[in-house]
């Protein structure tokens, strides 16, 4: 028997898996009396993960051997792979009863206890475990996950700790403090259990993901995707990698930045309003630094100094590079920080005598404008100080147009009436394509408007607006844009009448509820509101 055994285990080990497990079987149905088949097919069934084929045969044995304590722990093994935690926790219980100084068991006894939500159960096996051997990997294991169930996360992080200690080897027990971590809002401390488990096991694509989330939220958005592209290179197929890469771009990299540098008609009053403002005595402070564009217009133009500041430090240096490409990094500083967080006579220089900034969204508040140039006012410029643009106004008009409110309202389609949608339907929503006529029904509006000179704080507004009706129609809401100031008579407006081929900031409709038909001469009060991040517009 020996020799034949010993011929199956070989050609397992070669890789003939298949091949080995149906001789055994066929052995063990030539043979059914003898254990021997009935083990070796067993183990070969559960290395392949064919863990009910291996529960029959190690049932089978434990009817002829009931007292042997390796076949009752490996069907324990086999219904916790199975997932059937119920029937797993009986067999431990029974296999703790015969063998109660077998630390093993008691660990798996509590681990089983733990995916049945019984966690002071499982706390209480795992030290029974762990008072017959203190260095039982699975008893730490499975003391920390109910331990991090049941909110003890200090004495989790302990448990994890000491697991690793003894099995560094183990990559899971890396992911599980990281948990943790994660869990109480430690993020750097979660990402680097997460990168080095990910250095043990790069094909776990749900460490991958969570590695690359943390790395996100401590600011270490570069290193997420550096660590996206290693995994790319160990595995060129991995779509985890890949989309996470894109994923990572997204959120750091939004995608209005390439239309914003190309936009001509936006750059054009930019450079102006520097040509204007600048000569060779004074620092200029940017704001977003994106590209590096506007303070390369300043340096060009002849400032003494330009400081520029980036909260993405991808897009920081990303920068850095633009600029050295460009031959004026001697003559511009970019500073990976948020300007709240510049330090003046560290990060600048000297207090600057001219502030650039577009950190506009399309509805001209989205990218905290106002808490950005109030602690800039107070904290970073010189008195006198030039801001440009100089002013910004959020506009409006009432708006209509049949192919527009196809995209804003659902009456019938097919016959049918659809239009209970439309009370679930966004009432504000941007309009991307630059296609679709916007048909204005009234002049244009100012909403709001900010004076980032002569104001050193905006608060939130309210009012009510009358607007008249100019050219009649269905109207669908009102449309919103924005327009600058820079002095000297230098505006920017993207206004809802002219067609743009490339479009950074893009028109914001708030929708009606139902689309009014409007005659000339008539009146439509609109109720406008911001809270300093965001506008809002409703029919009052």
């Amino acid at each position: 028997m020996t020799a034949e055994t010993d011929a199956l285990k070989r050609k397992f080990r070669e890789g003939r898996q298949a091949e080995a497990i149906e001789e055994c079987e066929a052995l063990r149905a030539r043979e059914p009396a003898n254990p021997e088949f009935v083990r070796l097919c067993a183990s070969m069934h559960v290395m392949t993960g064919d863990y009910g084929r291996a529960l029959e045969l190690f049932s089978e044995l434990r009817r002829s051997d009931a007292g042997n304590a390796d076949v009752l722990f490996n069907i324990g093994l086999c219904e916790r792979e199975l997932k059937d935690y119920a029937a797993a926790a009986r067999t431990f219980a029974a296999y703790t009863q015969k063998f109660p100084r077998h630390p093993d068991g008691w660990a798996c006894l509590g681990e089983c206890k733990y995916r049945l939500n019984d966690f002071k159960a499982g706390i209480e096996f795992s030290e029974r475990a762990l008072r017959l051997d203190r260095n039982c990997v699975p008893a730490l294991t499975v003391r920390g996950q109910c331990q991090k169930a049941t909110g003890q996360a200090e004495a989790a992080l302990r448990s994890f700790t000491q697991a690793i200690q003894l099995a560094p080897q183990l990559a899971e027990l890396k992911v599980h403090r990281g948990d943790v971590h994660e869990a109480i809002g430690q993020v750097d401390q979660a990402a680097a259990d997460y990168v080095a488990a990910l250095a043990q096991n790069p094909a776990d694509d749900a460490t991958l993901k969570k590695a690359t989330t943390c790395l996100l939220h401590a600011d270490k958005g570069a290193e997420a995707i550096q660590l996206c592209d290693d995994v790319l290179k160990a595995n060129p197929d991995s779509l985890t990698a890949r989309l996470g890469k894109e994923w990572l771009l997204s959120q750091m990299v939004p995608f209005w930045h390439v239309p914003m540098m190309n936009e001509e008609a936006r750059n054009r009053p930019y450079y102006e309003g520097l040509k204007a403002a600048i000569s060779s005595d004074k620092v200029v402070l940017e704001i977003g630094t994106g590209s590096g564009l506007l303070s390369m217009m300043a340096a060009q133009l002849g400032a003494k100094s330009v400081v520029t500041c980036e909260a993405v430090r991808l897009v920081a240096d990303t920068a850095r590079r633009i600029i050295e490409r460009n031959g004026l990094q001697d003559r511009i500083t970019v500073v990976p920080k948020p300007s709240y967080a510049l330090q003046p006579g560290k990060d600048l220089p000297a207090k600057a005598d001219i502030l650039v900034h577009e950190i506009f969204s399309s509805e001209l508040l989205g990218e905290h404008v106002l808490p950005a140039l109030e602690d800039a006012k107070a904290r970073l410029l010189a008195p006198g100080a030039t801001v440009l643009p100089a002013r910004a106004s959020i506009m409006i008009a009432l708006v209509g147009g049949d192919e527009l409110g196809s995209e804003l309202h659902v009456d019938k389609a097919f016959g049918f009436d659809l239009g209970l949608f439309n009370a679930i339907y966004p009432k504000k929503r941007p309009i991307h394509r630059e296609d679709l006529p916007r048909v204005l029904l009234s002049g244009d509006v100012e909403a709001f408007d900010f004076d980032f000179v002569a104001q050193s704080s905006f608060p939130a507004e309210k009012k009510r607006l009358e607007i008249a009706v100019t050219r009649p129609g269905l109207c669908h809401g009102v449309i919103q844009w924005i327009r600058f100031d820079f002095g000297h008579g230098i505006f920017f407006e993207n206004h809802p009448s002219q067609r743009r081929p490339v479009a950074s900031w893009q028109h914001t409709i708030y929708r009606f509820e139902e689309p009014l038909q409007l005659e000339v001469g008539a009146v439509v009060k609109v109720n406008a509101a911001h809270d300093r991040s965001r506008p809002w517009f409703v029919k009052g």
